[in-house]
């Protein structure tokens, strides 16, 4: 791909599934809470995972990320009687399956590190997890918050989660930067692309996995990358050996 050029100041980043691999963490997260409450309740793990995942996608489609709300919704539809304290001890097996199995991606760390060299200022907004300090406390425990000037966790610190713009203005705000300024990277059109840009930031969606069509994303990316280090080649970024 031809890369127009770009100059901007601060690149900013979304969390989850873009700095991290968390596939094997949310699947393993997912099995150990069913496991659970098929130990207690007796009910088959595979109904129980089933709806995990259904439950976990109406959620997300509604901007509600607190993982009490995901279980006690869990307990409606099974018809079991999910109290307080089992609602926490889920929320705590959760998190810390979640925490066992996720990882930054090969590509991360150099390309921060590069941006870095290059005088880049850097950034994270992201949603949160559903409970107040839990994102930021996962963000400084998996070793990643010592490369930003700024994280915004959007529900925590803004009243709005993405896609609304509100995260994003509050980042550029403590950076000192404007719109034009500052470039956004994500894994989701529907929640990364639309505040960013409305921000005023240049957007770019990253494909691990080369499953889109630019033709058919909307709303569309000013870039489609399929590794970080495609940043680099945007900005002209080249120091070291970070490839």
């Amino acid at each position: 791909m031809n890369y127009r050029n770009v100059k901007v100041k601060a690149v900013l980043f979304d969390y989850d599934d873009t700095l991290m691999d968390v596939n094997d963490a949310r699947e393993y997260a997912r099995e150990s809470v069913a496991v659970r409450i098929s130990e207690m309740y007796g009910i088959d793990k595979a109904i129980i995972m089933s709806t995990l995942k259904d439950t976990e996608a109406h959620m997300e489609s509604l901007g509600i990320f607190n993982r009490k709300t995901w279980f006690r919704r869990i307990g409606d539809l099974l018809k079991i009687d999910l109290r307080n304290e089992i609602i926490n001890e889920l929320v705590r097996i959760y998190w810390d399956s979640w925490s066992l199995k996720s990882r930054a991606y090969p590509d991360a760390l150099p390309v921060l590190t590069s941006l870095r060299m290059c005088g880049y200022r850097l950034g994270i907004v992201t949603n949160t997890d559903g409970e107040a300090g839990l994102k930021l406390a996962r963000i400084r425990r998996d070793g990643m918050a010592k490369f930003f000037d700024v994280i915004i966790v959007a529900g925590d610190d803004t009243d709005r989660v993405k896609p609304s713009p509100e995260p994003f203005l509050k980042a550029l705000s403590v950076l000192h930067v404007l719109g034009n300024e500052a470039m956004y990277v994500g894994d989701r059109p529907s929640t990364d692309i639309p505040g960013a840009r409305a921000a005023g930031m240049y957007t770019v969606l990253i494909d691990r996995g080369n499953l889109m069509r630019l033709d058919l994303i909307e709303p569309k990316p000013d870039f489609l990358i399929k590794t970080l280090y495609d940043i680099l080649s945007i900005l002209k970024c080249h120091v070291g050996n970070a490839y």
